[in-house]
């Protein structure tokens, strides 16, 4: 039997699109900026929301009731997938 639903592309924060859940994947950054990351709660398999874009490439995301804010370079080195969205209406 063939799956009928693709999976999601992997995106970057950077170019993730808003208001979609996205679970992060992985997080390409240095050892000390892996760790500042940890420090805020974004690790792999944590699921964020891009709600905001901003100067520079920057974003913001929410994270349950947190929101961070990310450099564009930082965003561009998360990688995220989409996830399904069947729920919505």
């Amino acid at each position: 039997m063939r799956e009928t639903c693709a999976p999601s592309r992997p995106f970057t924060v950077r170019t993730c699109p808003l208001h979609r859940d996205a679970t992060i994947r992985a997080i390409g950054l240095d050892e000390r900026h892996r760790f500042r990351m940890l420090e805020l709660g974004l690790r792999e398999g944590s699921v964020i929301r891009v709600i905001q874009r901003s100067n520079f490439s920057g974003r913001v995301v929410a994270k349950g009731a947190e929101r961070i804010a990310l450099d564009g370079q930082t965003a561009a080195s998360i990688t995220v997938t989409l996830n399904d969205s069947t729920n919505e209406q």
